[in-house]
C-alpha cells in the first residue's frame, strides 16, 4: 500500500504503554531535576537570609502575614455571629409577628373614624374671635394613640399577651385636621381578634377623653363608620414571602461563611521562612512539585514522540501500510532489573502477549513457518508441472545491522533444500545487490523503534524493481512480558 494514502490509526493503549514502559526514565529524570530544584532553593534562601537586613525583613514579613491571617479568621467569626444573630431575630419575628400569621388571602380589617366636635363658632360682629381648640384636642388624641399609652392599655386588657411592637404594626392611624377626624384601621388573623383590639382601643380613647376635657376644653368625641371586613392583600403576601426568604438567605450565607471558616482553619499558618525548618519545608515542597511537573513533561514528550515517530511501532502497521505478512515477532530480551514486577503489570496494561523468555522458541518457529510455506508452494508448483528446484535460496535483509540478522539466523534450523543468508542493507551496501538477485525469496528483518517506514518503503520499491518476492517480515526487538 502506498504510504501517502495510508492513514495510521493512533492507538491510545499503545501510546499509554509506551509511557508506562519508560517509567524508570521518567522517574529518574524527574528525581534528578527535582533534587536540583530543591537543593537550589535551599541554598539560595540560606544565602539570602545570611545578612541581618534580609533576616529582619523576613521577620517583618512573617509578622504582617500572621496578622493578616488572624484578622481573616476573626472577621469570619464576627460575620458568622452577626448572621446567626440576624437569623435568630428574624425567625423570632416571623414566629411572633401578627402580620406574619395573617392569611393574606383572608385578611381581616377593623376600622373606625373618630370625630372631634367643639362649640367653636366664628362671630362676625366681634373683632377678636375665640380660640379654636379643635386642632389641639385632635393632636392630644393622636399623641395618646401614637406614644404608646393606647397600646399599653390594650395590652393590659387582652387575654392573649403579645409584645407591643407586634401590636403597633397592625395599627394604621391617619388624621385630617381640616375635618378634625382620625381613622383607625386594625389588621388581624380573624374577626374576633380584630373586634377585641378595636373595642379596647376605643375604650382607652374614651377613658382619655375626661383628661383632655379637663386639660384643654369642652368637646365631643364621636365614632363613625365602625366596621369589620375581610380582604385580599397581595402586598402582604409578597412581604411575608420576602421575610421567609430572608431567613433562608441568611442560612445560606451562614453556611458559606462556616465553610470559609473551616477552610481557613485547615489552611496552614504563615511559616517563619527565616528558620531552617521552614526553608527545608519549602524546599521539600518545591522538590515534590518539580518532580511531578518534570515527570508529566517527560511522559508527554515520550507520548508525543511515539505519535509523530516514523519508526516502526507495531508489526500490525506494516501489514496495514505495506501489506506485509508478519512471519514472527521476536521480543527484546532485557537483563533482569529491580522492580521487574512493575514492568510485568504495565505489560498487561499494554495488552502484550509475547514473553521475553520465548525469544529462542519464536526464532525457531519462524524458520519452521517459512519452510512450511515454501514446501507447500513447491508441492503446488510440482502438481502443475513446474520443474523442481534442488535448493531454495533465502535472503534475509533489512534496515537493521547485519550482525543482528546473523544472530537471528543462528537460532534458525533449516532442513535439506533450504539455504539462508544474511544480506546487508540493500539501500547502503552495493554488495547486497548481487546477493539479493541470486536469492529466490526475500524476508525482511526490521526492528521496532529502529527501522523507519520510509526506509522499508524504499526497500520494497527496490525489491519490486528486481522482481523479488517478499515472503514477509520478521520484527525484532518488540515489547515482551519480562520474565
Amino acid at each position: 500500500m502506498n504510504e501517502q494514502t495510508y492513514e495510521q490509526e493512533i492507538s491510545l493503549q499503545r501510546v499509554f504503554y509506551r509511557v508506562l514502559r519508560d517509567w524508570r526514565k521518567c522517574f529518574f529524570i524527574a528525581l534528578v531535576v527535582a533534587i536540583l530544584v530543591g537543593a537550589s532553593n535551599f541554598a539560595l534562601k540560606e544565602i539570602q537570609l545570611s545578612t541581618p537586613e534580609k533576616l529582619e525583613s523576613a521577620k517583618m514579613d512573617y509578622s504582617r502575614e500572621l496578622t493578616a491571617y488572624e484578622a481573616e479568621g476573626d472577621s469570619l467569626k464576627r460575620e458568622i455571629e452577626n448572621l446567626e444573630e440576624m437569623r435568630t431575630q428574624q425567625e423570632t419575628y416571623n414566629d411572633a409577628s401578627i402580620l406574619m400569621q395573617i392569611n393574606p388571602f383572608r385578611e381581616f380589617n377593623a376600622s373606625v373614624q373618630l370625630y372631634v366636635a367643639t362649640d367653636y363658632k366664628i362671630l362676625p360682629d366681634k373683632t377678636y374671635q375665640d380660640i379654636d381648640l379643635s386642632g389641639r384636642i385632635l393632636q392630644s388624641y393622636l399623641s395618646y394613640m401614637q406614644n404608646g399609652e393606647m397600646y399599653q392599655y390594650i395590652l393590659d386588657h387582652l387575654t392573649e399577651k403579645i409584645e407591643m411592637r407586634y401590636l403597633q404594626e397592625i395599627f394604621n392611624i391617619t388624621s385630617n385636621y381640616d375635618t378634625c377626624m382620625v381613622t383607625l384601621r386594625i389588621r388581624g388573623v380573624d374577626e374576633q381578634s380584630c373586634r377585641e383590639i378595636l373595642d379596647y382601643a376605643l375604650e382607652g380613647i374614651y377613658a382619655k377623653r375626661e383628661e383632655i376635657l379637663t386639660a384643654i376644653g369642652q368637646h365631643e368625641l364621636n365614632s363613625l363608620n365602625q366596621s369589620i371586613y375581610e380582604t385580599v392583600n397581595l402586598e402582604l403576601d409578597a412581604w411575608q414571602k420576602s421575610n421567609r426568604q430572608y431567613v433562608s438567605d441568611l442560612s445560606v450565607n451562614t453556611k458559606e461563611k462556616l465553610d470559609d471558616l473551616t477552610a481557613w482553619r485547615l489552611s496552614p499558618k504563615p511559616d517563619k521562612e527565616y528558620e531552617l525548618s521552614a526553608i527545608a519545608k519549602d524546599s521539600l515542597k518545591k522538590l515534590i512539585l518539580g518532580f511531578i511537573i518534570v515527570a508529566v513533561l517527560v511522559a508527554a514528550f515520550i507520548a508525543f514522540r511515539s505519535i509523530i515517530s516514523d519508526k516502526v511501532q507495531a508489526s500490525q502497521d506494516l501489514k496495514g501500510r505495506f501489506g506485509l505478512r508478519t512471519i514472527a515477532q521476536i521480543p527484546q530480551t532485557r537483563k533482569k532489573r529491580a522492580w521487574n514486577w512493575i514492568d510485568r503489570g504495565f505489560a498487561k496494561i499494554g495488552g502484550l502477549t509475547v514473553k521475553e523468555s520465548d525469544a529462542e522458541q519464536l526464532i525457531a518457529l519462524a524458520a519452521q513457518s517459512i519452510s512450511a510455506e515454501l514446501t507447500a508452494q513447491t508441492k503446488e508448483n510440482s502438481g502443475k508441472g513446474s520443474a523442481n528446484q534442488e535448493t531454495i535460496k533465502l535472503a534475509f535483509t533489512g534496515s537493521v545491522a547485519e550482525e543482528e540478522i546473523k544472530a537471528l539466523l543462528s537460532g534458525m534450523k533449516w532442513g535439506n533444500g533450504f539455504s539462508a543468508d544474511s544480506v546487508p542493507n540493500i539501500l547502503q551496501n552495493p554488495a547486497a545487490v548481487s546477493s539479493i538477485t541470486e536469492a529466490d525469496y526475500v524476508i525482511l528483518v526490521e526492528k521496532q523503534e529502529v527501522s523507519s517506514y520510509s526506509q522499508i518503503e524504499r526497500e520494497l520499491e527496490e525489491l519490486r524493481a528486481w522482481k523479488k518476492e517478499v515472503l514477509g517480515v520478521i520484527v525484532l526487538g518488540v515489547d515482551g512480558i519480562p520474565a
